[in-house]
């Protein structure tokens, strides 16, 4: 999953951009105008020219924080850019998480709460929790 190494990744100026190009996209009229936004927004997050989409950020950064200071908020300036590198360990472990809800039933002890993995398709099983050792009737 390397596709993203280098690239510059989201900041807060394409998370904005993308914002933006929702709510154009929302009106027949501005639909267009939605479109290049977005489309501008992945270019940036795609970019491996890290040097000129800095160069935009400080720019968005500065007419940003001037217009936002007069509310009384403050931007921070040091958020780094999403990094997607790690993102394979993260699919890997929803794959799991699927297949083992595909095969097994979750349930809990109605004695302490302690949750049990039941097999399933065995239909009415009697089942002996293994904290409290109290034994329970559960459909699978």
């Amino acid at each position: 999953m390397n596709f993203m190494q280098g690239a510059y990744g989201f900041d807060s100026l394409s998370t904005f951009l993308i914002f933006l190009s929702l709510i154009f996209n929302m009106w027949h009229g501005t639909r267009f105008l939605g479109t290049l936004l977005f489309i501008y927004a992945l270019f940036r997050v795609f970019s491996r020219n890290t040097y000129k989409r800095k160069k935009e950020y400080d720019v968005f950064y500065s007419y940003a924080s001037k217009i936002l200071s007069k509310v009384g908020i403050r931007l921070p300036y040091n958020t780094a850019p999403i990094d997607f590198s790690d993102i394979a360990p993260l699919i890997s472990n929803l794959k799991y998480k699927i297949n083992q809800k595909r095969q097994f039933k979750i349930t809990k002890c109605p004695n302490c709460g302690q949750k049990l993995r039941l097999p399933r398709g065995k239909g009415k099983i009697t089942v002996t929790c293994k904290k409290c050792l109290k034994d329970f009737k559960f459909k699978t």
